[in-house]
């Protein structure tokens, strides 16, 4: 009967304002309904998309993949979102139980959550059109020297301060580019100067550090990938000058890179590596 006098209010509304027409659309029992059906596979939907989308994050972790910013925020949302859906259903079905099947129903309590179940599923149809725009969810990450992230082992002796000291302010002179340390073997040169790129890093005087031991008998081929590999940079098993080429090129997209060049015993050819220096690239120092 109470769906009767819905329907003929309906037919009355129609010739007056339609705009009052729609939002009394929400007290038809069938249209409340069609709104929860809808919700319903909707939010199934996006559990479907959901579970592939986690898939391919846990395998891209596995990978020590960095997961792409929007990813991670589309995943909140579809969470919330689903969550939200499950209860509203919840809640529908435990209310529809104690009424009898809806028989007995509240006309503003069906109205408020028809129009809540249809507002539900456009959010759910939207998510799971944005989701389909992902043609990668991670990316390659470039993993830091570990002695880049902490100092253990590390003695600060009055001279390395000093030294510290001196190598920070000849590295930050814009018309000096490569520095040296040299002493005899087994003084600490190596720690010392990890420990500067490490301060350097954190204080954020260069935006990347890259280290490569070179050894007496250089093997330009080594070194090349050494610092290739700290940039992301794939060498293939090539000529080394066309190596050195695109090294070259790969230092040159970065703004302030230092370039540490450990256990040198004798002239280097830095050309022949691959490593811009000077007025070739103000912003790459080599140490």
């Amino acid at each position: 009967m109470l769906e009767i006098i819905v329907t003929l209010v309906l037919e009355l509304v129609k010739c007056l304002a339609p705009p009052t027409e729609r939002q009394l659309v929400y007290l038809r029992k069938r249209n409340y309904d069609a709104n929860l059906e809808n919700l319903k596979a909707e939010m199934e939907k996006l559990k479907v998309e959901r579970t592939s989308i986690q898939r391919r994050v846990s395998e891209a972790k596995e990978k020590g993949e960095e997961i792409e910013e929007k990813v991670e925020k589309w995943l909140v949302s579809a969470n919330g979102i689903i969550d939200r859906a499950a209860k509203f259903i919840e809640d529908e079905e435990s209310t529809n139980k104690r009424c009898l099947k809806g028989l007995c129903p509240n006309l503003k309590t069906r109205y408020q959550l028809s129009k809540k179940a249809e507002t539900e599923v456009k959010a759910l149809v939207e998510l799971g059109e944005e989701v389909k725009k992902f043609e990668i969810v991670s990316h390659r990450t470039i993993p830091e020297e570990i002695w880049l992230k902490s100092n253990k082992g590390y003695e600060a002796f009055e001279s390395r301060v000093s030294t510290l000291k001196s190598i920070q302010n000849a590295l930050t002179d814009v018309n000096v580019s490569i520095i040296g340390v040299y002493g005899m073997g087994g003084i600490g040169k190596t720690t010392l100067v990890k420990e500067f790129a490490r301060q350097a890093r954190e204080k954020k005087l260069f935006d990347r550090v890259v280290f490569s031991e070179v050894s007496q008998t250089p093997d330009i081929k080594k070194i090349q990938g050494e610092i290739a590999e700290k940039l992301g940079l794939e060498l293939s098993n090539e000529a080394e000058y066309r190596r050195a080429s695109r090294l070259y090129e790969r230092l040159k997209n970065e703004n302030k890179i230092l370039v540490i060049l450990d256990n040198i015993w004798k002239h280097l050819d830095l050309e022949t590596i691959g490593i811009p220096f000077g007025n070739d690239h103000k912003g790459c120092r080599l140490l």
